[in-house]
């Protein structure tokens, strides 16, 4: 069982591993190393713990270089297995703020407490 870690812990290995999958997908390009819901994933997460908005259209570009209709299917798929949820604050509709459902919280935690041990030698 991996070891749970403080959330400033946490939050620490989540803007590395933003910043690693920034510099991977520089170096060879985003399109060879797509992984999009993690991406968004990891910006909602730093949202979450930043109390600030994640709207869709800014989701979008957590994911670079794939298509918007591609960046839509994976919240639609991550919002039906529990991870986000969808809120449309304004009564015309025009803005859809994503957040993190406390299951998906619970997902990243877990991951996030598994890749810390990791980075620290941990047995894999």
């Amino acid at each position: 069982m991996a070891q749970i870690y403080p959330p400033d812990r946490r939050i620490d290995m989540c803007r590395r591993l933003v910043a690693m999958r920034r510099t991977i997908g520089e170096a060879i390009g985003y399109r060879l190393c797509p992984s999009p819901v993690w991406d968004m994933l990891l910006d909602l997460y730093l949202a979450q713990y930043e109390k600030r908005e994640v709207y869709l259209f800014s989701l979008y570009t957590a994911a670079p270089d794939i298509p918007q209709s591609t960046a839509h299917r994976k919240i639609a798929e991550m919002e039906k297995r529990g991870l986000v949820t969808r809120d449309i604050p304004r009564p015309d509709g025009r803005r859809v703020a994503i957040s993190m459902t406390a299951q998906g919280l619970a997902i990243v935690d877990r991951l996030l407490d598994r890749i810390i041990e990791l980075w620290e030698g941990g047995k894999s």
